[in-house]
């Protein structure tokens, strides 16, 4: 059996569909970002309160095994898991602005006076010597 005929006994003929799954990597990661900020939130709040995971799984009524997937950041958290988190630990996990409570100033206001830097008289301007020469 040649090289090419055991490379090709290896190879498989099925399709991958490993571009499709960097695709939808790619597509997920802005929530992995958020999932990793709310799991770092989660990490805090036991250590302040002491509880391990196991204890905050057990008020929460789940397996301890989903309490690590949120602490590791690979849950896609509903609103009513993130809501009911916030009650028992007694944190705001989401916050979301009042439209009345939000201002964009849409200018910058700039100071009016502006300062002049004087020179101490104590301080001399020193002006270097400038010779002219003739070039013939």
């Amino acid at each position: 059996m040649t090289n090419k005929e055991k490379f090709l006994t290896l190879v498989s003929k099925e399709e991958t569909k490993t571009v499709a799954r960097a695709k939808d990597r790619l597509a997920k990661k802005s929530y992995r970002k958020l999932s990793n900020l709310i799991a770092f939130e989660i990490l805090e709040q036991l250590d302040e309160l002491n509880w391990s995971q196991k204890k905050l799984a057990e008020k929460m009524n789940v397996s301890p095994q989903q309490v690590n997937k949120w602490v590791k950041g690979n849950e896609n958290f509903t609103i009513v898991t993130l809501a009911h988190l916030g009650e028992v630990l007694g944190i705001e996990i989401i916050q979301v602005p009042n439209r009345n409570e939000v201002k964009i100033k849409a200018t910058v206001e700039l100071p009016h006076a502006t300062f002049e830097y004087k020179m101490p008289e104590s301080i001399k301007r020193i002006s270097p010597t400038i010779t002219r020469r003739r070039i013939v």
